[in-house]
């Protein structure tokens, strides 16, 4: 079994069971607690020379905690974006992950539509993270109140598996690209 292992593992796994003919490799490059502008920083020398067919970008989450400005956390995203499109690789932004805490004390929203918004314009697909997570929590599938380390790693357990396989779901079915990008 995969045990904890993240949700890129996890969706690595799913993939290669759908596909076991193809070669399909899974790179986590991901670095706690960086900047937008941190991570865009690292895929020149990390990021591109691994010729990637498909990056999958998380961020966000820094840039709220921190309280950055929207329109700085913008411009770091459209950088980086256009960092990435040198690889002509296909790219899937996802954005920070929801809980009834942190939603509490953080605020998310001004984030999660800075990244759709830039979706949008440059024309790369959006995987909700949020607002999946939002849902599942809405609709009582995780109990975010764990309190022992025994709960805590069942509940982060089942929120790999399921993030994984709503990843994997949507690399699956994301449409094709339509012609050249903006």
């Amino acid at each position: 079994g995969l045990g904890s292992a993240a949700w890129p593992e996890r969706a690595g796994a799913l993939l290669r069971e759908r596909f076991p003919q193809a070669t399909i490799n899974v790179q986590n490059l991901s670095v706690a607690r960086k900047t937008t502008a941190d991570m865009a920083k690292r895929f020149e020398k990390e990021v591109l020379p691994l010729h990637p067919d498909l990056v999958i970008w998380e961020t966000g989450t820094t840039e709220a905690v921190r309280g950055i400005d929207p329109a700085e956390f913008r411009g770091d995203l459209e950088d980086g974006l256009a960092k990435l499109r040198a690889s002509n690789a296909e790219i899937v932004l996802m954005d920070m992950q929801y809980s009834r805490m942190t939603n509490a004390l953080i605020h998310f929203n001004r984030y999660v539509v800075t990244m759709r918004g830039v979706a949008d314009v440059k024309d790369v697909a959006l995987f909700p993270r949020y607002k999946i997570m939002q849902a599942w929590a809405e609709a009582g599938l995780f109990e975010t109140t764990a309190g022992t380390a025994d709960g805590r790693r069942a509940l982060a357990d089942k929120l790999y598996r399921c993030l994984g396989a709503a990843v994997a779901d949507f690399v699956l079915r994301r449409p094709e690209p339509q012609g050249e990008s903006k």
